[in-house]
């Protein structure tokens, strides 16, 4: 008789929070997986985190794993709030034969101190570490974490899904696998190559239905501050960029630089469909590297929407320099509402020194699309960029200031490991000596250069927004935008939603 000698693991896929004390009643939140960006804000410890995003990767790792037959349990301690003493007790109870962590720079040493913890309560217990930073160096983090067993590089969906599967059967790791690293006894097997999806169609939708956490799944408390209307959810139709941004982590560490791939057309329209029947979905976000690469793509999505006449409105996160007006129109004429887009400077070499092929005038059309198509639009702008200086950060301003876009992010540049802008500022010397959690990209400037100080960055954004927000105010068109959105929040999401970013301007 033969006998069966798999396993059966349960396996945790998580997201833990990391909330560090400011005082007795502010905390610092740090937002990670599922953000391609991840940062930190500030926000008074009894209130609880709205800034919801949804761990894609997770979700689709979830879906292989179930499909495969394995137990997949799931605690999302950023959407849920939890502190690390709720999330070990979690863990505890669920007592995992493995945990995986999608980890960021920010969060990367109170992670590494969780996975000890972990580790300390359940020995048996298996930890995989995976993200971009996990990415860069899972080497050393293996060398001087004892507590982590295995790092996953790349995109790591069906890499984890090999490793439950081996362990299951109590078969050894393959070495060969791509995007790959462990420790065999003493020695560390590391793969040279990431882990890179080629068909992209290959993967299972999300397994949202597991979301926050496997007793009480609620896709609805999940978002995105560009949302609109509620209840809304965030989707992908593509991967990849074929830009090839300096600054850019995800697309740069994560993909490799890969080429940009896309979800079939039908298949993004049945997942908007099925967002709508199955969860009274109102907006859908695609929070893609960039939705508008592929015209054709665009148009068949936007064309297949009509088709089915799906009362949905929904949002992208797009490019400039991808986006021309018969797609802007198209896309509006299908329920798209709002578009964010990167511009990133206003000086034409600093996108050059970032090779960013954008012209800042085409910025300025997209933006002209936006209201004669009724399409609200977001532009994101970056301060602290490769060759940045006094004079290139005031034609930023200038440009921002000519831009009629609705809603504008001012950000840091921040250098990421694994990116070309963070090798290029380590050659030069000019990356400060700070801690990791410092690289969140919003208030944190940790570029020291000789003639740009870090703090006069910091400056300068806090500047910027300011003389935004009053140039703003004096153009009519905009208030009538603004209000008319402004009450759909207030209908959707209440008035805290609204008053959100007034009171973050009144922060600065």
């Amino acid at each position: 008789m033969e006998m069966n000698t798999e396993v059966q693991f349960k396996v945790l896929l998580a997201n833990p929070a990391t909330r560090v004390s400011l005082d007795a009643n502010y905390e610092r939140f740090f937002i990670k997986a599922g953000s391609r960006w991840p940062w930190t804000f500030v926000k008074r410890k009894d209130q609880k985190n709205t800034a919801c995003v949804f761990p894609h990767f997770l979700a689709y790792t979830a879906s292989i794993l179930q499909d495969r037959g394995h137990h997949v349990e799931v605690i999302d301690g950023v959407a849920l709030d939890l502190d690390d003493a709720e999330f070990l007790q979690k863990t505890e109870e669920i007592n995992p034969g493995i945990v995986v962590i999608e980890t960021a720079t920010h969060s990367i040493t109170y992670d590494l101190k969780l996975c000890d913890e972990i580790k300390n309560r359940l020995p048996k217990t298996k930890i995989v570490l995976t993200g971009a930073h996990v990415t860069t160096f899972a080497e050393d983090i293996l060398r001087k974490n004892i507590a982590v067993d295995f790092c996953v590089m790349g995109e790591y969906e069906f890499v984890v899904a090999m490793i439950v599967d081996t362990l299951s059967k109590g078969d050894n790791i393959d070495k060969s696998v791509n995007g790959l690293a462990y420790r065999s006894g003493e020695k560390l097997i590391v793969s040279k190559q990431k882990s890179f999806i080629t068909d992209i169609n290959t993967l299972p939708g999300p397994a949202f239905d597991l979301f926050p956490c496997n007793s009480s799944p609620n896709i609805k408390i999940y978002g995105d501050g560009v949302c609109t209307y509620f209840p809304a959810i965030t989707l992908h139709a593509s991967r990849g960029c074929p830009f090839r941004c300096d600054f850019c982590m995800w697309n740069t560490v994560m993909y490799g630089n890969g080429k940009y791939r896309t979800f079939h057309f039908m298949r993004v329209v049945d997942e908007m469909e099925n967002a709508v029947n199955k969860y009274q979905i109102k907006e859908v976000w695609f929070d893609d590297d960039d939705f508008c690469i592929n015209k054709k793509h665009v148009l068949d999505i936007c064309t297949e929407i009509k088709r089915r006449q799906l009362n949905i409105k929904w949002s992208v996160m797009g490019d400039a320099m991808a986006i021309d007006e018969e797609m802007m129109k198209e896309m509006a004429s299908a329920g798209c509402y709002f578009i964010k887009f990167g511009v990133e400077s206003g000086s034409k070499q600093i996108l050059k020194n970032i090779e960013k092929p954008l012209s800042p005038e085409k910025a300025t059309e997209v933006a002209q699309w936006g209201r004669k198509y009724n399409v609200f639009t977001h532009a994101t702008f970056t301060f602290g960029l490769s060759g940045e200086t006094h004079d290139t950060m005031r034609e930023t301003l200038s440009l921002a200031k000519k831009i009629k876009f609705d809603t504008a992010q001012m950000s840091i540049a921040t250098p990421f490991p694994g990116t070309r802008f963070y090798d290029k500022l380590m050659q030069a010397g000019h990356l400060k000596q700070v801690d990791w959690d410092q690289f969140d990209g919003t208030n944190t400037c940790t570029v020291e250069r000789p003639k740009l100080p870090a703090m006069e960055v910091e400056k300068f954004r806090k500047k910027a927004i300011r003389s935004i927000v009053i140039k703003k105010a004096q153009d009519p068109i905009w208030w009538l935008r603004y209000l008319r959105r402004n009450y759909i929040l207030y209908k959707n999401y209440g008035l805290s939603k609204v008053l959100e970013p007034i009171s973050a301007f009144f922060r600065l």
